[in-house]
């Protein structure tokens, strides 16, 4: 007497065997072919608008000093709300000969930046496209740029009626 029952007993054993076969494919090695290097934390990708942050990066408070007229000192720094790490960061740049000035701020990550953005000989706008932004300010004009620094990354800004990124008009928000 066959113990499986013949003919019957065989396919029931070539059938588990395709399941577990099948089984063993889809759930662990299927799903490894595709697989991507993880992203870091909140370091999307890296584009032609957005890098790593820098190493010597420093987030500046009221009254620093820097010997690079190009880092934005904040002219206020203040808790962002009640009970949080978080600051509100208060910038000052003006556009002017087709160039920012200061033309790199640095925050924190949580911060919320607000930049006093002002057109000084022409008008000017201010695109900063990883954080789906734009502000224009006429002659003579200051517009408020305002944001929250959700993602770490060294983010470039430019003046796109300057020419975009081409131009001389660029400068950046570093989020550490």
């Amino acid at each position: 007497m066959n113990i499986l029952g013949g003919k019957k007993g065989i396919l029931i054993i070539v059938i588990a065997t395709v399941l577990i076969i099948v089984a063993i494919l889809f759930f662990g090695i299927l799903p490894n072919m595709n697989k991507k290097e993880p992203v870091p934390e909140d370091q999307g990708p890296i584009s032609e608008t957005r890098k790593p942050v820098p190493d010597d990066a420093a987030v500046l408070e009221v009254g620093d000093t820097t010997s690079n007229e190009e880092v934005a000192v904040p002219v206020s720094v203040a808790p962002a709300a009640p009970g949080v790490e978080a600051k509100l960061r208060t910038f000052n740049i003006s556009a002017d000969r087709g160039v920012f000035t200061p033309s790199e701020v640095t925050v924190n990550k949580g911060d919320t930046v607000h930049i006093n953005f002002s057109a000084k000989d022409k008008e000017y706008d201010m695109v900063l496209p990883d954080y789906g932004m734009k502000q224009i300010a006429n002659l003579g004009e200051t517009k408020i740029f305002e944001f929250q620094a959700t993602d770490t990354g060294k983010f470039a800004y430019y003046c796109e009626l300057c020419g975009g990124l081409a131009s001389p008009a660029v400068g950046y928000i570093i989020v550490k």
